[in-house]
């Protein structure tokens, strides 16, 4: 039976039936209980043992005046609150059995906790969510721009390629001309879609790299049969030089795009005088430099020049906007750098394009093209659905001497193998309902060299039409020095020669 002081505490304070009571003299030692000690948790205190001793939790206690002492683990299972009550000769401690309030209040925390992570979740999700709409609506504004800016862009090659070659057909215009704007518009509207494609890709899936080893002269020789014709209409002076190595193992395809880009634009600006590229390696890096004497930047415009959409309008010619934001990704895509080292409006532009030199596996010099194994008496298959494209692929190759085979689809491409021996086949990819890539096989079985044509010749799709069995890729727009070199280097390396 609890003493009348702990019954009148119990119910001030609302408390249930499920308590241990404990009786101490003034020197703080049990010396009665009332109640279950089991239900509690714990063993049946023995008389005239210390409280303290019993419950160690109160070793700290003075004892002085009341106090509680909440949800104290007396066991695993069993949470109590243990309440002092002070009184003059016997004092009380009584442990209130709270395990059921402990559990609740537990899963009501655990709930509150995991509501907070939630919230927190959600509002980072949110945030996260609201980043990406903001991306996409940058996106769709850029997409929009983009589109804008080419619908402009390729109008005005487009305008001149047409009505040009209208002019020739009606013999209205001298040939030389009309075929040197008809050439310089052509290569302007594959400037445009090569920078379109390739933002198109970096914003898409990132930009793939493969390093190559090619003389620097080599590179300029390319570049410069690329711009002369533009550099001389305008009558600018062209001038490439290189000093120190000259055989460098990089991105050639991407090198060039970037310098092709940064020369474009210096032709593009410079009203006259001169426009050199440069070459050295200077501190473990091949510095390509390219220097104008052109309008230069103002500085306002220097510190976001590679920002996409950003245009020089201060003369007749425009621009895309995107060259050189698409030429500094490219150039971060293989460790690189591009910088804007220099410009005034008195003595133009400095660009400068710096790639980590990587170490070459051979010091051999490239072979020239011209060096290589003639192909006189050895005969080609060329296939595409194109009869254009075949009479311009036949045009191309009539400096190589060759025997040139042509079919306009896959069945006429194997009636022509039934009766003829060839020494090499190049095929475009798309030959109408068919997939050059299902007749691989077939072609296999011939040991000869398989080159393929290819619009989309990222390094990616080069790596599958390789596994697939293609033994080159050729990459559209055709260039006819690519094109002879690399059908020559393919026979000199095939069993077909040796024959």
């Amino acid at each position: 039976m609890l003493p009348e002081i702990v019954k009148d505490f119990l119910l001030t304070h609302k408390e249930g039936r499920n308590c241990l009571c404990l009786a101490i003299n003034q020197k703080h030692h049990i010396i009665q209980y009332f109640g279950s000690a089991h239900r509690l948790g714990v063993q049946p205190p023995q008389f005239e043992m210390p409280v303290s001793d019993y419950l160690p939790i109160l070793q700290t206690e003075t004892f002085e005046s009341n106090f509680e002492i909440p949800f104290y683990n007396t066991s695993e299972n069993s949470v109590c609150t243990i309440y002092f009550i002070k009184q003059k000769s016997i004092s009380f401690v009584v442990m209130v059995d709270k395990s059921e309030i402990f559990r609740v209040t537990q899963k009501y925390q655990q709930f509150a906790h995991e509501d907070n992570i939630s919230k927190n979740k959600f509002k980072r999700l949110a945030q996260e969510l609201e980043v990406a709409k903001q991306e996409l609506k940058k996106s769709d504004r850029e997409k929009a721009t983009l589109i804008a800016m080419l619908s402009h862009e390729l109008g005005t090659p487009l305008t001149s390629i047409l009505g040009y070659s209208e002019l020739l057909l009606r013999n209205e215009i001298n040939n030389k001309k009309g075929l040197e704007v008809i050439h310089k518009s052509a290569n302007h509207l594959k400037h445009l879609i090569e920078n379109t494609l390739i933002f198109g890709r970096s914003e898409a899936q990132g930009l793939q790299i493969q390093l190559n080893e090619i003389s620097i002269q080599s590179l300029f020789n390319e570049i410069k049969a690329t711009l002369l014709s533009m550099a001389q209409n305008k009558g600018i002076n062209l001038q490439m030089f290189h000093k120190g190595a000259d055989i460098v193992t990089i991105d050639v395809t991407r090198t060039k795009q970037i310098l092709i880009n940064l020369l474009n634009n210096a032709i593009k600006y410079t009203e006259s005088g001169t426009v050199e590229l440069k070459f050295s390696i200077i501190k473990n890096n091949c510095v390509f430099s390219v220097i104008d004497t052109g309008l230069g930047i103002s500085k306002d415009l220097q510190k976001t020049i590679f920002d996409p959409w950003q245009r020089i309008e201060e003369n007749s010619e425009s621009g895309s906007g995107i060259g050189l934001f698409i030429s500094q990704k490219l150039a971060k895509a293989m460790g690189g750098k591009l910088k804007l080292k220099y410009s005034s409006k008195e003595f133009g532009s400095i660009f400068q394009l710096l790639i980590p030199v990587q170490r070459s596996r051979t010091k051999q010099t490239l072979k020239d093209p011209k060096a290589y194994l003639p192909c006189n008496n050895k005969s080609i298959l060329v296939i595409d659905d194109d009869q254009d494209i075949l009479d311009l692929i036949a045009a191309m190759l009539q400096p190589c001497h060759l025997k040139i085979h042509t079919a306009i689809d896959a069945e006429a491409a194997f009636k022509l193998l039934s009766k003829t021996k060839v020494d090499i086949i190049l095929t475009d990819y798309n030959l109408g309902s068919v997939k050059a890539s299902s007749l691989v096989t077939r072609f296999k079985k011939l040991d000869i060299p398989l080159l393929l044509m290819s619009a989309l010749p990222s390094e990616t799709n080069k790596q599958k039409y390789i596994q697939q069995g293609f033994d080159a890729i050729i990459n559209k727009p055709l260039n006819s020095q690519n094109l002879q070199k690399t059908i020559t280097n393919s026979l000199s390396q095939s069993k077909s020669l040796l024959n």
